[in-house]
């Protein structure tokens, strides 16, 4: 029995051959040389670095957008409050207005101030 070996296939052949082991396996014939090794791996890179980037200005953006909902409700809640004040100080002159102590009320026929 001859074996006919290829230059392609005759490196990987082994002289010991056993049970689930590969006796042929292939060599591509292209090469590629270092420069377009390096150039694969600066591209790889670049590919990485540019997905990296889309994601963290993604969550910057959602960041960005969570600062100006923050402010907004900052400036809603200072809003209410000052017209809690307004309308306490509204509803309070008016019933003070009505009230019966300050019907009876008369002006005074004179006023003196204090002097220093």
């Amino acid at each position: 029995m001859s074996y006919t070996r290829t230059v392609q296939f005759n490196s990987r052949r082994q002289g010991n051959w056993g049970r689930n082991q590969n006796t042929v396996a292939f060599a591509s014939a292209v090469k590629l040389g270092p420069i377009t090794h390096t150039v694969l791996i600066a591209l790889m890179i670049t590919v990485l670095g540019l997905i990296y980037l889309t994601q963290a200005t993604r969550t910057s953006s959602y960041d960005y957008a969570a600062s100006e909902v923050d402010t907004q409700i900052s400036q809603l809640t200072d809003q209410k409050k000052d017209l809690e004040v307004d309308n306490a100080r509204l509803t309070a002159l008016k019933e003070v207005q009505n009230s019966n102590v300050a019907k009876n009320m008369t002006t005074p026929v004179e006023t003196h101030y204090a002097n220093e």
